[in-house]
């Protein structure tokens, strides 16, 4: 009996988005480790500057952490404008994510900052700061996802961290708009 349950757990099939992204792990920095909800745009563009830096020694070569592998860089929470779009949350009328442009003046700046140095610049959704649960219609409901996964794209960022603090869960959908880009 037990071999028969060991043997069921492993025949378990899985499903995953087929675009050449996660085949391993990232290596590399998310804001929220370092800094919480304290973060801006020139603290991810030094961290960027850091991180590609070949500052330091590896068998007598100026090496960067970059060099090592560790090219992620994800921006986490409190990058959006909290409490001024739809029901209070940070998204339009559209279903457009509403940036703080006082903190984060140009996102595909940041992002194409990042590419110069050759790292991956990732973003953040279903936000905890801003947790966004007041959502029933189901039209805006598309729209908001949608509009969510094409900003991720139109800002260049390279993937995306979502977290479990917003109604916004559904990774197969997300997946499937992402896909749905065009973005590899």
């Amino acid at each position: 009996m037990k071999g028969t349950m060991i043997l069921s757990a492993l025949a378990t099939t899985v499903q995953a988005v087929e675009n050449g992204y996660g085949l391993t792990p990232p290596m590399g920095w998310r804001s929220w480790n370092c800094y919480g909800g304290n973060i801006n745009q020139t603290l991810m563009e030094t961290t960027m500057d850091k991180i590609s830096e070949r500052k330091r020694m590896v068998n007598g070569k100026p090496t960067s952490m970059a060099d090592l592998g560790y090219v992620a860089v994800g921006l986490d929470d409190n990058w959006q404008a909290c409490g001024t779009g739809v029901n209070g949350s940070f998204h339009d009328s559209a279903g457009h994510p509403l940036i703080n442009t006082k903190t984060f003046p140009s996102m595909k700046g940041m992002t194409d900052y990042g590419h110069s140095k050759g790292l991956r610049v990732g973003w953040y959704m279903n936000n905890c700061i801003c947790s966004e649960q007041k959502f029933t219609d189901p039209t805006y409901i598309q729209k908001h996802m949608e509009e969510s996964a094409k900003a991720i794209v139109a800002a260049g960022f390279d993937g995306v961290k979502l977290d479990g603090c917003g109604q916004f869960r559904n990774l197969t959908w997300w997946g499937q708009l992402l896909n749905e880009t065009g973005r590899s």
